[in-house]
């Protein structure tokens, strides 16, 4: 039995929908029954009446609630305890709402400021990032939106921007820009991470799903080896070409399609705003490549 699974379970009893609790995770429906079936066989007992649409919960569900609602209480708290601690000892706590910009920035920070060490994980939500400011669960929030809180001060950290990673030897690697609109019939493979700057931008990939064209893939080893395929398009990002190498082959051309830039903010408490001075400063030093200041 995994923590994991008791939050999962949690959340399918509040929300009492498979489809609205698999939206609130961010996980896939087939994903959140499958961990639900796991749960219920290692209790070996069902824990919902399942009736129509809804998921309500029979009574081993309400006890097995109950305990889950106690063991999740009890490691939010270990886990807050060791998160003080971690502070005592001079760790910079930083939550980032999706994998790409802590990828970037966290080796390059500490290589800039090696005396300060780091503690980076992915959002639950980005909902809750305001909370974990204010309940000091992080020092540095990264998120897609500008946290208004009269006790937090937000700061433009990065810029975001979709584009496309096309093969040197093929005829759209002689254009400046492209708008993708323009060419809908081109093989397109897409690694998809379901991130919150992918759903930022879910008008522009639902579109794309609509393509006969364009393959989504979610293995990035499969998506890696198309990488080299000579008639195959894909994507990257302002962000992720700074640290991922597609290789020398291929050319990097800016899109023009409506829908796919975001920024990213990174926020702190004022309170803490001392604490937070060496990311600020390095953020500054690095504003060019990281928000294209040219």
């Amino acid at each position: 039995m995994e923590l994991t699974q008791l939050r999962q379970f949690k959340i399918l009893a509040e929300c009492s929908s498979m489809t609205q609790a698999a939206e609130k995770l961010h996980i896939s429906q087939p994903a959140l029954s499958a961990a639900l079936k796991k749960l219920e066989d290692e209790l070996e007992t069902p824990l919902f009446e399942r009736k129509r649409s809804r998921m309500i919960l029979n009574d081993a569900g309400k006890l097995a609630l109950t305990y889950a609602g106690a063991i999740i209480e009890k490691a939010d708290e270990m886990k807050n305890i060791f998160r003080r601690y971690i502070r005592q000892n001079n760790t910079l706590l930083l939550g980032f709402c999706d994998p790409g910009p802590m990828r970037l920035s966290v080796p390059l920070f500490q290589k800039s400021c090696p005396e300060i060490e780091v503690s980076s994980e992915l959002l639950t939500s980005e909902d809750n990032a305001p909370n974990n400011l204010l309940s000091h669960k992080y020092d540095i929030v990264i998120s897609l939106r500008e946290l208004k809180h009269p006790d937090i001060v937000s700061m433009p950290f990065a810029r975001e921007e979709l584009m496309l990673s096309v093969p040197a030897q093929d005829p759209l690697a002689a254009e400046k820009q492209i708008c993708l609109h323009d060419h809908q019939t081109r093989k397109i493979a897409v690694y998809s991470i379901d991130g919150a700057y992918e759903r930022r931008i879910s008008p522009f990939m639902n579109w794309l799903r609509t393509l006969p064209s364009v393959t989504f893939y979610t293995d990035y080893f499969v998506f890696q080896q198309l990488l080299n395929h000579k008639n195959v398009l894909t994507f990257t990002t302002r962000l992720v070409r700074q640290y991922r190498n597609d290789g020398g082959n291929r050319v990097v051309i800016p899109l023009t399609d409506e829908g796919i830039s975001a920024v990213y903010w990174f926020s702190f408490l004022r309170e803490n705003q001392k604490r937070a001075a060496p990311f600020i400063d390095w953020q500054r030093q690095n504003a060019t490549p990281l928000l294209g200041l040219e």
